[in-house]
């Protein structure tokens, strides 16, 4: 997951958006099952907990479950 880091965006925010982009493009396909937290977490360079957040308000849209 390249994360360009924007300073204006919380961190959260940017990464609900590459998780959407990646469900819009493909490289996630329906009822396919996601990375764990910590893989997650490690490809993008952030806190797990920061990932959690953002992974649970993808869930709260209805994006994933």
């Amino acid at each position: 997951m390249a994360l360009q880091v924007r300073k204006d965006i919380p961190i959260y925010t940017q990464l609900i958006a590459q998780i959407q982009q990646r469900i819009v493009s493909g490289a996630l396909l329906p009822g396919e099952r996601l990375p764990s937290v910590r893989d997650l977490a490690a490809e993008a360079a952030v806190n797990p907990n920061t990932m959690q957040k953002a992974l649970g308000e993808v869930e709260r849209l209805g994006l994933v479950y």
